[in-house]
């Protein structure tokens, strides 16, 4: 079923680039979360944007999601750390977004952003003890599993100048990847992680391929 899915999306992306105008983009964000490390996790990601019309832009786009959890110890009755706990996970997403454009797409626009995600998610779990202070000994756990999911967003894009229509947009989602299934699985005994329905900040820089023209 996986591969089907993986198949119709390159299909869909082999069409739209063959009929339509392509415009690749960059970006990155940070998603909210505070069982990790500084309060959230990372989003890279890349992919083409495709003119089919003034009002519907598909997008196709890959993506990788990588945070370390807050780490937990174990202390003896002198206050000296006897073991540690650390965890860690990422995730590569292929997604398809039929973006949908909200006013004049020549200069400024709002955007509404509908995804649909397949994943592949995996999560490390490292343990390290300790005797007198001293390292010891340390065992590391992995899990994975795939999922499917959709997310929703909204986007402001504005061009950089009259004469190339190089853009950035400025994205605020909800991201619906749910990290913690991988992560629950190593660590059954501790607070479960729940990443679904993450808000998150991004931006997005658009790059033109072609002069704007003028009008």
């Amino acid at each position: 079923m996986k591969k089907r899915i993986l198949t119709v999306l390159f299909l869909l992306s082999f069409v739209f680039a063959n009929a339509q105008i392509v415009k690749p983009f960059v970006g990155a964000g940070i998603y909210l979360h505070s069982d990790f490390e500084n309060s959230g996790f990372l989003s890279l990601r890349s992919g083409a944007e495709f003119n089919v019309s003034k009002y519907i832009k598909p997008e196709i786009e890959i993506s990788g999601l990588l945070g370390s959890l807050e780490s937990s110890s174990k202390l003896d009755a002198n206050n000296v750390m006897i073991a540690e706990i650390t965890r860690s996970v990422s995730a590569v997403n292929f997604s398809f977004c039929p973006k949908i454009i909200l006013g004049n797409e020549l200069v400024s626009y709002f955007e509404i952003l509908p995804k649909y995600s397949i994943s592949t998610i995996e999560a490390h779990k490292n343990s390290y003890n300790y005797t007198n202070g001293n390292f010891t000994s340390s065992k590391m756990e992995i899990a994975k599993e795939w999922s499917q999911s959709f997310g929703i967003g909204i986007g402001y894009t504005f061009s950089f100048s009259d004469e190339y229509s190089d853009s950035m947009s400025l994205i605020l989602d909800l991201q619906n990847v749910d990290l913690g299934k991988p992560l629950n699985k190593l660590s059954p005994n501790a607070s479960r992680v729940d990443t679904k329905w993450t808000i998150g900040f991004g931006i997005n820089y658009y790059i033109n391929l072609k002069k704007k023209k003028k009008v």
